[in-house]
This record gives C-alpha cells, sequence and structure tokens, in this order.
C-alpha cells in the first residue's frame, strides 16, 4: 500500500496492511528542533535543521529521515507568519506579529518557544470595535507552499493541510486575552459571539481558497481548539455546545461540501476532553488527536469501544509527559505495544506520540519507540 491508501483505509474504519505512523506531519505530531538533531546524531547524520513552525520550534523532517522513519505522513503548511516570521528585537525578547494582528515573543535568553505577549483586542469595549478591528484576508500568496508540496506528491506520503492560525475558540482567547474572553462568555455573550464569528468567516474563506486551488487533490485539513485541562473541561459542556460546536459545525461541513469526497477534519484537543467527543461526532469530525492518555477519563479501552466506530483516534501510542521522558525503554515498549493493541483492531488508528516530541525527551525513548512501533505494525 502507499500512504496515502494506508491512511485512507484506516479513515474509513478497515485495517490496512499495517498501522500508520506519523510524526511531522502537522504541527502537533512533530518533534522540536534539539531533540531532532540528536536523532540525527543517531543516525550519524550532520547538518542545519531546518524550522517548520517557529512558535514551537519545530523541525522540518527531511525526506532521507522520513524514509528511514517509514513516515506515512508529510505537513502541508501554508505560508503563514509562523512559519516564516519577520522577527524583531525589543528589550530582552524576541518577538514577531501574526496576520491575526496577535504578538509572539521569546526571551532571548533560555527562551524555548514563542508565546502570546499581547492581545489585540483586549480593550474592545463593544460588537463595533470588534467589526472594525482590521481582520485578515487569506490571499493566494499562502498557498504557493502547498502548492510545491502538493505538485511533489507521488504518493509516498499523505499531505495534511494545516489550518489558517489557531482554532476558533483559541485564536478568541489570544485575541481579547484568556481571562477577559472567558469572562465574555458569560457576562459580554454579544461581544463574544462576534469575536467567534468573524475568525470563522476568516476561516471560511480560506476553505474557499483552498477549493479553488487544490479541490480533489487533499484529503485532511487539520484544526484545532484546546478545550480541557488535564483533569477537566475548561468550559462547561452546554457553553462549549452554544457558543463553539455551531462554528464548528458549520465550518466542518462547509470544508467537507466544498473540498469534496474522500476529505477528513483533523481535530486536535487536548486534555480530558471525553465529554465532548460526542459533540465533536456531530460536529464532523473524523480524527481526533493527540488522545491524551494521561488525562481523566481518557482511558484507551473506553475511548475505543465507546467511539472507536465512529471515529479515527491519531495519536495515543505513548505518553510522552510520563513515559517516553521517564520511563525506561522497556516502558516504553510496553506501552507502544499495549496502545497499538487497544487502537488498532478493526482500523481507525494512525500512531503517533502523545503531542510534539520534546527537546527533553531521550533519543534512545524516541527510536525505542518506533522500533516497538515498527515491530506491533
Amino acid at each position: 500500500m502507499t500512504s496515502e491508501e494506508r491512511i485512507l483505509k484506516t479513515l474509513s474504519h478497515q485495517e490496512p496492511d499495517h498501522v500508520p505512523f506519523d510524526l511531522g506531519g502537522t504541527i502537533v505530531t512533530g518533534i522540536t528542533k534539539g531533540i531532532y538533531s540528536r536523532l540525527l546524531e543517531y543516525r550519524g547524520l550532520t547538518r542545519e535543521v531546518r524550522v517548520l513552525d517557529y512558535v514551537q520550534q519545530l523541525a522540518q523532517i527531511d525526506e532521507d529521515v522520513a524514509r528511514w522513519l517509514e513516515i506515512d505522513t508529510k505537513c502541508g503548511f501554508p505560508g503563514i507568519s509562523r512559519k516564516n516570521p519577520l522577527i524583531k528585537e525589543e528589550g530582552n525578547y524576541f518577538y514577531f506579529e501574526d496576520e491575526w494582528g496577535i504578538r509572539w515573543g521569546m526571551p532571548k535568553s533560555g527562551g524555548l518557544y514563542f508565546d502570546v505577549i499581547s492581545n489585540p483586542l483586549a480593550k474592545a469595549e463593544n460588537i463595533d470595535d470588534v467589526e472594525k478591528y482590521p481582520w485578515p484576508d487569506p490571499g493566494a500568496e499562502i498557498l504557493k507552499d502547498l502548492e510545491e508540496e502538493i505538485g511533489r506528491q507521488n504518493q509516498e506520503k499523505i499531505l495534511i493541510i494545516e489550518s489558517f492560525g489557531s482554532g476558533i475558540f483559541e485564536t478568541a482567547l489570544r485575541l481579547r486575552g484568556y481571562e477577559q474572553f472567558l469572562i465574555d462568555l458569560t457576562l459580554a455573550p454579544g461581544l463574544a459571539e462576534a469575536i467567534l464569528e468573524q475568525i470563522l468567516e476568516v476561516k471560511l474563506r480560506y476553505i474557499d481558497l483552498l477549493n479553488q486551488n487544490f479541490k480533489g487533490r487533499i484529503h485532511i485539513l487539520r484544526e484545532g481548539d484546546d478545550l480541557a485541562t488535564q483533569q477537566s473541561l475548561l468550559i462547561s459542556k452546554e457553553m462549549y455546545q452554544r457558543f463553539i460546536k455551531p462554528k464548528h459545525r458549520q465550518l466542518f461541513e462547509y470544508a467537507k461540501k466544498s473540498l469534496g469526497p474522500s476529505f477528513y477534519i483533523f481535530f486536535h484537543s487536548c486534555g480530558a476532553v471525553y465529554d465532548l467527543i460526542p459533540d465533536f461526532i456531530e460536529a464532523g469530525i473524523d480524527i481526533l488527536n493527540p488522545v491524551q492518555l494521561s488525562a481523566s477519563k481518557m482511558n484507551p479501552e473506553k475511548l475505543k469501544r465507546d467511539f472507536g466506530k465512529l471515529i479515527t483516534f491519531w495519536g495515543g501510542g505513548v505518553d510522552t509527559q510520563g513515559t517516553l521522558l521517564r520511563g525506561s525503554k522497556d516502558d516504553v515498549r510496553e506501552e507502544v505495544k499495549r496502545n497499538i493493541e487497544t487502537f488498532a483492531p478493526g482500523g481507525g488508528y494512525v500512531f503517533a506520540a502523545v503531542h510534539n516530541i520534546q527537546d527533553d525527551i531521550p533519543v534512545e525513548n524516541l527510536v525505542t519507540m518506533w522500533e516497538a512501533w515498527k515491530s506491533k505494525s
């Protein structure tokens, strides 16, 4: 099977020739540049590491490494600011502004990532302020990188198209400020709704752009909204159903209608999201990532039993916070084996670690993870 055939078969809830493997196919299943550099050294390779995503400091996986690891995926990242930022300096920080007007900063000394350091809608007082804000308008120039990647496809990998910015909920939090937007949902619901609606309109225009250029040539769009902590939801289920779910449904239905058959929505949401999975499915989500098994109620057997025929689990291969970071090689092997045996039967599973592989992961554990996947796939 080609990688495309393998992943499309498991997405249709049939068992492919082996369990597909994703590393670096999205900016939430990636690998940071430090551990990637050590992986290259392990392989006996010396080269400059290219950065794919400056916010998270993710590495661009080289083609020869992707072949060695038998990766089935490739990241289709549009040419947006976090991929090619105009980095400036101010005081002790490097910073850049993205398309939404959000400023991201990283300390010059000891900084590992870029974090949000200013919220451009923090002082908005009414809906008129929201409507007058200079909302981004996705232009064809951001698709240049995607056009090149799609043109080079020969079915060795399946290309996963990244969204335009973060999710609807996350973008609202970053524009308004986390605390203030959560307050808005309760005390100023009209203002909150106006912000969410504007974000949705931008994302619908991005779908139009993809439709005009790539209809029938792409299969997966990655979107995501982190809606939970490791113990509970960030907002109530009822609040999700009132404010966020209708926007998700509209966006995902529009994408599927626009981009043709065999098109799937890959949705990233960290933490304890078990209670929202039925809503995710109703909203049109086909793929759930990262499957954070260490979070409350995210038991692999229960997830597979309750939702395995309705949604594809993409991730959940090994816990990056615990086992992959602090466990022994035997711990890593056992967890990978157990999770593949749980999730893979009947299809609907793509193997990946729980979220991006970070710099503090021992490279030996990373290689052990891969070897365990290969032996079980």
